[in-house]
């Protein structure tokens, strides 16, 4: 029934990490941008943590194996998304600002690297393993 259901995640999750970290490459003062809007408009906050929260308890309902290393990482970012739905939800300014500290404090470009790296990894890996 879930055939290949872990490498097809990691494949999309990497897709999506590739390319979020490629255009905050591109465009840093864009993701600045975003970052502030989340945080002045409470509509914008709440709407992000309600599709990230639902998203990551989405994935949790088909994928929740523990069972190799690449099903765990799958499983964490769903874990992830929940928990940054929470945090929008509960309190977005707070949240927001938090993640600006981490992902903007003058070390964008090192997490944008991370991210790109662990995006081609995860597609490099579902696609290795299907």
């Amino acid at each position: 029934m879930n055939d290949g259901l872990t490498e097809h995640l990691a494949i999309a999750i990497g897709g999506y990490a590739l390319a979020a970290s490629i255009g905050w490459w591109r465009a840093p003062e864009r993701f600045s941008r975003l970052f502030d809007g989340l945080r002045d408009s409470s509509t914008a906050a709440f709407m992000t943590g309600l599709v990230c929260y639902f998203l990551g308890a989405f994935l949790l309902v088909v994928h929740h194996r523990v069972d190799d290393w690449l099903a765990i990482i799958v499983t964490l970012f769903a874990v992830g998304a929940v928990v940054e739905g929470l945090g929008f939800l509960i309190g977005s300014g707070a949240f927001v600002a938090l993640a600006q500290r981490i992902g903007l404090a003058g070390s964008w470009r090192v997490w944008a690297a991370i991210y790109v790296a662990f995006g081609a990894g995860m597609i490099a890996a579902g696609l290795a393993r299907l």
